[in-house]
């Protein structure tokens, strides 16, 4: 897994789909991630609750090293499984390791890595491609992932979405939360957690956010996360707040009437499952969401979650609706089946159903 992604670090802040999935099979398993660092360039090596954490420099000037460094470590340690996530290159470069050393690889892939900027140096995307093809199991963050690379692929795919801490994140009082945070008390307040920009569908859901205004004028957006250099947040009602800890995330859900997935239909929003959207569901929080990918099927019996993607005016509407709204929702039922706990049971039962087919793997 590489270091730095989602604009934070990952290791340092202990965040991300990968550690919160692996940190539940430390217990039985020996697990080292290997991070190159592309950011800070720094050497380290880091343990936390029963992981290993082995951080390496990498440039175009320190490939070499980066190479040798990584070849040192799995001869020494004799691994059973390589897993190649977060990046094409980290599963072009598992899937070289996995045949010079023989052992079985899994890709875990948590987008569609077409979209990412390393798709735009020569040979990755074919590259991976073949990493796709060929891996000995792969893990898809959605339903409408695994389909997408169907085509692809033939070898078995299992679907692992992003979960949530169920010990943290549960629903609590709404005035104490506002008070935590520095919330107005009164009024309603809309709630976005995570990358503000197009490609994330911000315009839509600030456009939204003004039509929902003109009609409820007590409205708050509350808004956190890495924002878009060309976009204009800075205007009345819309509160920006850092949550540096998960407990004021957990607050921050907590002292809001609805939460927004704004994604625009794009090849990114297509395929994904937002991190962000079972930490909403964990808190029993009213969702507005483009109808896009898996939060098709998730939300199809939820009435007003879903707007056409694109639309503000529809969006709007729909949020319209669920601040109006006298009746609760609870997710009870849907979530528990989205505990990362539950979601790495799946993997260990995924990476042992290898070992019955194991004299055939690498033939």
């Amino acid at each position: 897994m590489k270091r730095f992604g989602a604009n934070k670090d990952m290791v340092m802040e202990d965040f991300g789909r990968q550690i919160r999935l692996f940190e539940q099979l430390a217990a039985k398993h020996k697990i080292d991630f290997f991070c190159p660092d592309y950011i800070k360039k720094e050497t380290k090596v880091i343990k936390r609750n029963g992981i290993r954490y082995i951080i390496r420099p990498v440039s175009i000037f320190l490939l070499v090293p980066l190479y040798n460094s990584l070849r040192k470590l799995i001869k020494k340690e004799e691994y059973d499984i390589i897993i190649a996530s977060s990046d094409p290159l980290i599963g072009i470069i598992g899937h070289y390791f996995s045949k010079k050393f023989k052992i079985p690889l899994a890709y875990d892939l948590q987008d569609n890595f077409e979209i990412y900027d390393t798709y735009k140096i020569p040979f990755v995307g074919y590259l991976d491609k073949q990493v796709i093809k060929n891996a000995h199991i792969v893990f898809t963050v959605s339903i409408s992932l695994k389909e997408y690379i169907s085509r692809l692929r033939k070898k078995p795919t299992y679907i692992i979405q992003n979960g949530v801490d169920l010990s943290l994140f549960r629903k609590a009082n709404k005035k104490i939360a506002r008070k935590k945070l520095g919330l107005p008390l009164n009024g309603k307040i809309i709630v976005y957690i995570g990358e503000i920009s197009k490609l994330k569908g911000a315009p839509i859901m600030l456009d939204a956010f003004e039509k929902v205004k003109k009609r409820l004028p007590q409205t708050y957006l509350l808004l956190s996360g890495f924002v878009q250099k060309d976009l204009n947040i800075k205007r009345p009602n819309i509160i920006i707040k850092e949550l540096p800890k998960r407990w004021d995330v957990v607050n921050a859900l907590n002292a809001s009437d609805v939460a927004l997935l704004p994604n625009f239909d794009n090849s990114f929003s297509k395929y994904c499952f937002p991190y962000k959207v079972m930490e909403y569901m964990a808190v029993d929080l009213p969702i507005v969401a483009t109808s896009i990918s898996d939060m098709k099927m998730l939300f199809s019996k939820a009435k007003n979650s879903l707007c056409k993607p694109n639309d503000p005016e529809d969006m709007a509407k729909c949020i319209i609706a669920n601040l109006n709204s006298k009746q609760t929702v609870s997710y009870k039922k849907d979530i528990k089946e989205y505990s990362w706990k539950n979601l790495a049971k799946k993997i260990e039962k995924a990476i042992n159903s290898l070992k019955s087919r194991n004299n055939n793997l690498l033939s």
